[in-house]
């Protein structure tokens, strides 16, 4: 029966997209030329087109960028968007990131068009996600069924021994963090943690939903590199032979690592037990296997749990069936994961 329901609602979709060019891209110079962008892999394609579908779907007006005077019009990006809050899926997290916006510290990363009327941009997404996990925690069972979902999706070994999550942020750089890798390196969201014996944790979180792990290094390269291979509480995760690459500079301290090595900084300087760092991406999102396998393999057997990439569908999906009644995250299905018309938009215009 909820396979049927779900067909009638993919099909009345469909039945309502209107002309395939409100998904394409244009230009001022040339208004009657649609094209898809020429960049775009097989998954980003797809997903911008998705964004495209769901920001029509708004109301929204098409946004642009501007490139020697000459207006760019991308269907993922919106006009208006701080004001009608069309990038979000429930009013109240749209109050919450302007409320982020207008208070962002010198040394955050949120930048207000992006959050705003893009789309396809991950930082919203993760808005999306974690704030209505930050109202769950708010309450005590919240707290030990969302401890219950990380502890299955992360934790099958019990090392960690998750009992509760007891908080759960969004845009995260701490305010301590010249002590850190002295950089703008920001957790996308995190989960502090309590462990059956009482023990207290952190989880970093880097989400992504098209884009892709950054290759550019710290802004103080050796910062992260002596902490990295001096720091006896974070050197010792990783093996001989990955110490020696990172000090070599063979191994560049890209963005995975510096997540990484934040999380351990964070973990050091708030007296914490343990800590990990995951990445969040949707399964078709592969652009980032390589970074992510490279990391892998010079942590320790010992450590090596303290990185960790689940997709995007089995954590959204975990948390659907923990909280059936909350019809906010399979609203967030619905706007990120549910390829289904786009696909149909492919293959029917050969696209």
């Amino acid at each position: 029966m909820n396979e049927l329901k779900d067909q009638i609602a993919i099909n009345n979709e469909i039945g309502i997209l209107g002309d395939i060019k409100n998904y394409m891209s244009y230009s001022s110079k040339v208004p009657n030329k649609y094209y898809f962008v020429n960049t775009d892999n097989v998954f980003t394609k797809k997903a911008r087109l998705l964004q495209a579908i769901r920001r029509w779907q708004t109301g929204a007006e098409c946004g642009f960028v501007v490139n020697k005077e000459i207006k760019y019009y991308h269907p993922n990006l919106a006009l208006g968007g701080e004001q009608s809050g069309c990038n979000f899926i429930h009013h109240e997290i749209f109050e919450y990131a302007k409320f982020r916006v207008a208070n962002k510290k010198k040394y955050e990363t949120i930048e207000k068009n992006r959050m705003f009327n893009n789309f396809l941009s991950s930082q919203p997404m993760a808005f999306n996600l974690f704030f209505p996990l930050m109202e769950i925690v708010k309450c005590e069972e919240g707290k030990r069924r969302l401890g219950s979902i990380m502890a299955d999706l992360l934790d099958k070994n019990n090392v960690l021994g998750i009992e509760y999550i007891d908080e759960v942020g969004i845009e995260f750089i701490p305010d301590y963090y010249e002590n850190c890798l002295n950089d703008k390196t920001a957790m996308d969201a995190f989960f502090r943690y309590v462990t059956t014996n009482g023990n207290s944790g952190i989880i970093a979180i880097e989400t992504k939903y098209t884009d892709s792990l950054g290759y550019n290094q710290a802004s103080d390269p050796l910062l992260a590199i002596k902490t990295a291979t001096e720091i006896d509480d974070i050197s010792k995760i990783f093996t001989a032979e990955g110490k020696e690459k990172i000090c070599n500079r063979d191994i560049k301290l890209s963005q995975i690592y510096r997540n990484l090595l934040l999380t351990e900084t964070v973990r050091i300087f708030e007296g914490l037990d343990n800590s990990m760092s995951i990445v969040i991406a949707p399964k078709d999102n592969a652009c980032n296997k390589r970074a992510e396998k490279q990391l892998m393999e010079i942590l320790t057997e010992q450590y090596k749990y303290k990185f960790q990439v689940i997709s995007l569908e089995s954590f959204v999906n975990a948390i659907i069936r923990e909280f059936p009644n909350e019809k906010i995250f399979q609203k967030f299905y619905h706007r990120y994961l549910d390829f289904r018309t786009a696909e149909w938009l492919i293959e029917n215009y050969k696209l």
